[in-house]
């Protein structure tokens, strides 16, 4: 009879010589990594913020659309109607809060009057709606062309209103849309 010859332990002792090799090699090559091998890896590039921005989904459009049927809603109530025209809009949204017709904590009714106070921030600037996507999460947001000039009205009334500030919306659109056009490509020839 013959001894059968058993190569496993060798074979495992040659794959974890190359396995440690292999380990050795990746961590001289990390630092040399490009991009998109490094596929946005946030602790390769601590200083870099990560951000990306899409198109708004179909959810996202039907989302937004059922939010301003719901301030419309609300405008309705009043006798009135949302006409994108910002000034008259804009004094529907504060008879809205001004007659406590949303509670200082429904958020999403508030996030919903931000949405229309979007469209029409996005109307007088010339803005798309996009999602926003960095560190912090997930953000419908406005944005003028391909630039970097992003805003965010989803929250400028809810954190407003829910922190007590009874500021008026007129205010804070005259004063978004002055700053945010000083920020603009070409706002020192305008």
């Amino acid at each position: 009879m013959v001894a059968q010859l058993s190569t496993s332990e060798q074979l495992s002792q040659l794959g974890s010589t190359y396995a440690r090799i292999f380990a050795v090699v990746m961590l001289f090559m990390l630092p040399f990594q490009t991009p998109a091998l490094a596929q946005g890896s946030s602790w390769m590039r601590p200083t870099e913020v990560e951000q990306r921005v899409d198109p708004l989904s179909a959810i996202d459009l039907q989302f937004m659309a059922s939010q301003r049927a719901e301030v419309e809603a609300l405008a309705n109530r009043l006798g009135r109607r949302l006409t994108n025209q910002a000034e008259r809009d804009i004094d529907t949204l504060q008879v809205i809060l001004d007659r406590g017709m949303i509670d200082r904590d429904d958020t999403q009714m508030l996030q919903a009057m931000g949405i229309v106070f979007g469209d029409l921030l996005a109307d007088t600037l010339d803005m798309d709606w996009i999602v926003y996507r960095d560190r912090a999460g997930r953000s419908r947001a406005l944005r003028y062309r391909d630039s970097k000039t992003y805003l965010f009205p989803v929250t400028m009334i809810s954190r407003r209103y829910a922190a007590g500030n009874r500021r008026p919306l007129a205010d804070i659109f005259d004063e978004v849309v002055a700053e945010t056009r000083a920020r603009l490509p070409g706002a020192n020839w305008r």
